[in-house]
């Protein structure tokens, strides 16, 4: 059993605390119903607090997930409740029929002590490569949800497309699932999709575009640049005709504001695409 602990600095609720600690209206209940911490004592009800209190907010140890099996994983960043991996091209993130990433990450979390399941916040296609952000407990998991919901995650990828794209908008489609092609493609009754394209190098035979996604949409930069008549270097699925192991996409700037510490986190992760190109 884990802790958040606090140390209170002026007269308040324990509601008040903890909703302007930025903890979800779910994780407040939560809190309230299952008990928590005050100077030593558990209690459960929103009680009053005064300045030099003690609150501690209980984290029950977890059973792992999924098997854990051993794998290497790329950390950039970690604390407490949040870890910050760089993941490899060609491995699904939670995939429950093959091994995936989420099978190297119980292998770490029981190795390193941490005894949680496995809450993946931002998720990447099997072949996209990058930065991914990964809860340690239901509390930060919600923490960090709220911050997606909200688009003050800022969340920016590096795509090698096909030919010379000369870019500089906010492109605004919308896209529904094709059940025989297994793709996303351009429908009046699909969910409005908006990611803001730059180019950061143009040649002849292809183009280094920045992806800023401003809805979380399943496959919304491979549809969008697809539409767009530019598809990512060996994506076959959205019509690339580059025959390569995986797809030139790689999540490299991650931005966010920590669960606690409420510090401003900016990660940065550049792909290897030099060896395709």
């Amino acid at each position: 059993m884990k802790y958040i602990k606090y140390e209170v600095h002026e007269n308040t609720s324990v509601r008040q605390f903890l909703k302007a600690k930025n903890f979800s209206k779910r994780s407040i209940e939560d809190i309230l119903k299952t008990g928590y911490i005050l100077n030593g004592k558990k209690q459960i009800k929103s009680l009053n607090l005064k300045k030099n209190d003690k609150l501690k907010i209980i984290i029950e140890d977890e059973k792992i997930d999924y098997e854990p099996i051993k794998g290497d994983i790329n950390i950039v960043y970690e604390d407490d409740n949040s870890l910050v991996i760089s993941k490899e091209a060609n491995i699904t993130v939670n995939s429950k029929n093959q091994i995936s990433l989420s099978n190297y990450l119980a292998n770490y979390f029981i190795n390193s002590g941490q005894e949680s399941k496995i809450r993946l916040v931002n998720r990447l296609d099997m072949d996209t490569s990058g930065l991914m952000l990964i809860a340690k407990n239901k509390y930060s998991h919600a923490y960090y949800q709220k911050q997606l919901e909200k688009n003050t995650m800022k969340k920016k990828y590096l795509a090698v497309v096909e030919g010379m794209l000369d870019i500089d908008l906010l492109y605004e489609n919308k896209f529904s699932y094709n059940e025989k092609k297994k793709n996303y493609e351009p429908s009046d009754k699909g969910k409005i999709s908006r990611t803001y394209f730059k180019s950061k190098r143009i040649n002849h035979d292809f183009s280094i575009i920045e992806c800023e996604i401003l809805t979380g949409r399943t496959h919304q930069i491979r549809a969008s640049l697809s539409d767009l008549g530019h598809p990512i270097w060996g994506d076959k699925l959205y019509g690339s005709n580059k025959n390569l192991d995986r797809f030139l996409l790689h999540s490299y700037k991650l931005e966010f504001t920590s669960f606690y510490n409420e510090e401003n986190i900016k990660l940065k992760d550049y792909p290897k695409f030099v060896g395709f190109l």
